[in-house]
């Protein structure tokens, strides 16, 4: 879905309502890719709160993802998480996502990851699967921001609708 007033009007309502508590679920992940070193660099925004509880509904325990017990452990929890569900393909293979890192700022967490070995992203379809926190909230909305071409590409992803394609 190419930027256009109504996906303006529902980002803007989704940051807005980020921004008050928290009644409304949703991702935010930007895709951003690098001619430079040949990679396409992946920042996700998670609300903390949902990360644990579908971290605890995928067989952990009763986990705080900012507690010094969970240190050593939790960013292969987290990575684990988010690579069984997300997935990118660039024309129908599938890429291997890398873990970078993570931060931590209030009630967010900032997952950053990386596909390496990305040659030539004109004229490739780009498809992605995004299903975080769908078994969790029937709500759920994964925005998906692609920064790849001269103009960004957006795709909102729900229950209902969790692939998209994108062609540059």
């Amino acid at each position: 879905m190419i930027y256009n007033i109504k996906s303006l009007a529902i980002y803007f309502f989704v940051i807005w309502s980020m921004a008050q508590s928290h009644p409304f679920h949703a991702t935010i992940t930007s895709f951003n890719c690098n001619p430079n070193n040949q990679s396409v660099e992946i920042t996700i925004k998670l609300f903390t709160n949902d990360l644990e509880n579908a971290l605890k509904k995928s067989g952990g325990s009763n986990l705080r993802i900012d507690s010094e017990s969970t240190r050593t452990t939790i960013d292969s929890l987290i990575f684990d998480y988010i690579k069984n569900n997300l997935s990118l393909s660039f024309n129908d293979k599938r890429e291997k996502i890398l873990w970078v890192g993570k931060e931590f700022e209030n009630d967010i967490t900032w997952s950053y990851l990386e596909i390496k070995n990305i040659k030539n992203i004109p004229g490739t379809k780009i498809s992605i699967k995004n299903k975080l926190f769908l078994e969790i909230f029937d709500d759920q909305l994964n925005i998906c921001h692609f920064y790849c071409g001269e103009k960004p590409e957006t795709l909102m992803l729900h229950k209902e609708n969790y692939y998209g394609e994108i062609n540059f």
